[in-house]
């Protein structure tokens, strides 16, 4: 069983395979971080239970209305918003 100069092991078939897939998973990852995660990690936004949030004052508030004490309760609402 002679190899002619045209025929390759499939042991280098398969190193060759891999190699190129690699190249197309990192490129196509590259794109994909470019693309998508680079953006969104540009445009980043105080959480919603973030310490100046207004969100979390009103919610505070509103939920004084319920309280039997509704002072102390304003009052450790203002705590938590400022």
């Amino acid at each position: 069983m002679i190899m002619t100069a045209a025929q390759r092991s499939p042991l280098a078939c398969l190193v060759l395979f891999m190699i190129c897939l690699a190249i197309a998973g990192s490129s196509l990852a590259g794109a994909h971080y470019y693309a998508i995660d680079l953006p969104q990690q540009q445009t980043l936004q105080a959480p919603e239970n973030a310490q100046s949030s207004t969100t979390s004052c009103a919610t505070c508030v509103a939920n004084c209305k319920a309280s039997t004490d509704y002072y102390t309760c304003l009052s450790q609402c203002e705590l938590v918003c400022y």
